[in-house]
């Protein structure tokens, strides 16, 4: 009888266990880090080609922007050929 009330209690004990650990870690997406901008990237490559993507780059260069943010500092220098290209 004490055997089979021993036996009880460990199966308890583990159920109690078994439900009270957390589930594991799931891992986790690169949705935290931030996505590369297109533009940005584009920006980069035409910098040393055309005078209008260097003094954009200039700006930009150590902010974090969106790719909207982007368009908006381009239209704001009245870049149009350069807006274009680079929404491509």
């Amino acid at each position: 009888m004490a055997k089979k009330a021993k036996k009880l209690a460990k199966k308890a004990i583990q159920k109690v266990v078994e439900v009270l650990t957390p589930p594991a870690p799931k891992p986790k997406a690169k949705a935290k880090t931030p996505k590369e901008s297109k533009i940005r990237n584009h920006l980069e490559k035409l910098r040393m080609q055309r005078r209008d993507a260097a003094i954009i780059w200039d700006e930009i260069n150590d902010k974090d922007l969106n790719d909207e943010d982007l368009r908006e500092i381009i239209r704001s220098h009245n870049f149009g050929t350069l807006l274009g290209e680079v929404s491509q």
